[in-house]
């Protein structure tokens, strides 16, 4: 659509800026609060996306790492949920654009999204869908990394509500914790495979992993220790797995001591994190 239109008397929708299996995400202006904001459109053409969208609004769980929506309203057919606008692309951008990353900003990178779990997991809530993709990144010129974990539209809290349909694994394969593949009811520990899958995509540079992926051998450069964290995250047996994200990240923090911006890539070029939206379009207030 070219020109912008209004949803709810609120919100002046400007741009898409992305989608998925059913939503659509645009930037929007919000007059209320006078400020942009991303405004998730989801399609409400069945009882299974609208409880996710309402479950969705519902986890407003104030962290400077996570993002959830602060006000939602009907937009037609579909349900409207407004966040904060992130510009900086995803996790699995900067994975596009730079591959394998270092091993200290990887560790950085990890200790955000523990930090955004340990508060979710705290409210009784269990994301499910943790990997490069929903991992959103603020604009940063000289590299420093500002996680901030999104989408729970499959998210499961403490009433065991299951926002899919019955008899489908939920989440993306190869982030998905062998008990889950299992069909074991979901729980903190798989999120933690999943960030550990997640640092395996950042030390070495590959695609997303495979189900029931073992994390392999170490690659050059990498610190035994900081590999062995992942092997813990990693471990098939959630039992062997660090009991939550606070422990994880007590085992991260010594290689996180010596990293420096601005941060430099494997190849020594200057690690950046653009703004991919570029300036809004003009549009009446």
């Amino acid at each position: 659509m070219d020109e912008a239109w209004v949803v709810g008397g609120r919100f002046t929708m400007l741009d898409r800026i992305g989608a998925g299996g059913t939503s659509r995400v645009w930037r929007a202006y919000d007059r209320a609060e006078r400020r942009y904001c991303a405004a998730k459109l989801v399609r409400s053409g069945g009882r299974t996306s609208v409880l996710r969208a309402i479950r969705e609004q519902a986890l407003r769980v104030a962290d400077p790492h996570v993002v959830t929506p602060y006000a939602s309203c009907m937009a037609g057919e579909d349900v409207l949920l407004a966040m904060d606008l992130v510009s900086g692309g995803s996790l699995e951008t900067l994975l596009g654009d730079y591959g394998r990353l270092p091993p200290e900003y990887a560790a950085e990178v990890l200790d955000q999204v523990l930090v955004a779990l340990s508060r979710i997991h705290r409210a009784g809530i269990v994301h499910r869908d943790v990997k490069p993709a929903n991992l959103l990144l603020e604009p940063s010129p000289v590299g420093a990394p500002h996680v901030r974990l999104a989408d729970f539209g499959i998210a499961l809290g403490d009433d065991g509500l299951r926002l899919t349909t019955t008899g489908f694994t939920v989440g993306t394969p190869g982030y998905l914790a062998p008990e889950v593949l299992d069909w074991n009811r979901p729980g903190p520990r798989q999120d933690l495979y999943a960030v550990g899958m997640v640092g395996w995509r950042m030390l070495t540079g590959a695609g997303d992993p495979e189900p029931r992926q073992r994390i392999g051998a170490r690659p050059a450069g990498v610190p035994p220790m900081l590999w062995t964290v992942l092997s813990h995250l990693c471990d098939p047996d959630p039992a062997r797995r660090f009991k939550d994200a606070d422990a994880a990240r007590r085992a991260l923090a010594p290689h996180r001591t010596d990293l420096r911006f601005p941060a430099l890539t494997l190849d020594g070029e200057p690690l950046q994190i653009f703004d991919h939206l570029g300036p809004p379009p003009a549009h009446p207030r």
